[in-house]
C-alpha cells in the first residue's frame, strides 16, 4: 500500500504515468476508504507542487506568448465558465488529461483552496470507482501491469506524433524544430 504514495505523485506529476491500475490492483486486497484516503492525499500534496510550479514558470517573460496566444485565450474563456466542475470532470475521467486543467487555473489565476477541493472531489470519485473494479473483479496483476505498458506505450507514441506533426517550419531547431540542411552558402 505504501507504494501507492510515489506512484500516485509520478501518475498527477507534469509528466504524468498511467498509474490507474496500481488503485485497480489495490481494490482487492485493501479497504476502499483506505485506498481512496491515501491516493487522494498523495494528488493533493502533488497537485500543491504541479500548481506551484506552473505559476513560477507561468509569470517568466518567456512563456508571455503562450499566455497570449489566441488559443489559449479562447481556452481561458470557456474554463471561466465553470472552473469547478471543469477541474472535477477531468479528474474523473480517464479518457480526458487533468494536466491542461492545470495551466488554465494558473493562468486565471484560480485559488488553490477551490482547485485542491476539485481534486479532492474528482480524484476521489475517480479512485473509488477504480478500486471498487478491482474489489468487484480481481484481476491479475500481471495483466494490469501489462495493459498499464500498453497505455504508457500509446501515450509516448501519441506525444511523438503530435510533436512531430505541429512543429512549424520557421521555428529555430534549438526551440525544437526541425533542422534544415547546410546550404552551401552557409557552410
Amino acid at each position: 500500500m505504501l507504494y501507492l504514495v510515489p506512484y500516485t505523485f509520478l501518475g498527477n506529476s507534469l509528466a504524468p504515468l498511467p498509474y490507474d491500475g496500481a488503485v485497480v490492483y489495490l481494490g482487492s486486497r485493501f479497504s476502499l476508504p483506505l485506498i481512496v484516503s491515501v491516493a487522494v492525499a498523495a494528488t493533493l500534496i502533488i497537485e500543491m507542487w504541479n500548481i506551484e510550479v506552473l505559476t513560477r514558470v507561468l509569470a517568466r517573460d518567456g512563456t508571455r506568448g503562450f499566455r497570449n496566444h489566441r488559443f489559449t485565450q479562447w481556452t481561458l474563456r470557456w474554463y471561466r465558465k465553470a472552473p469547478f466542475w471543469s477541474l472535477v470532470a477531468t479528474c474523473v475521467l480517464p479518457i480526458v488529461p487533468h494536466y491542461p486543467m492545470r495551466f488554465l487555473a494558473v493562468l486565471a489565476g484560480y485559488p488553490l483552496w477551490k482547485y485542491q477541493l476539485s481534486v479532492t472531489l474528482g480524484r476521489g470519485i475517480r479512485y473509488a470507482v477504480l478500486a471498487g473494479i478491482g474489489l468487484v473483479l480481481p484481476i491479475p496483476g500481471p495483466w494490469i501491469v501489462v495493459a498499464s505498458l500498453v497505455v504508457l506505450a500509446f501515450g509516448i507514441r501519441s506525444a511523438r506524433r503530435m510533436n512531430r506533426g505541429n512543429v512549424d517550419p520557421a521555428t529555430p531547431s534549438e526551440l525544437g524544430g526541425r533542422s534544415k540542411p547546410a546550404t552551401a552558402e552557409e557552410a
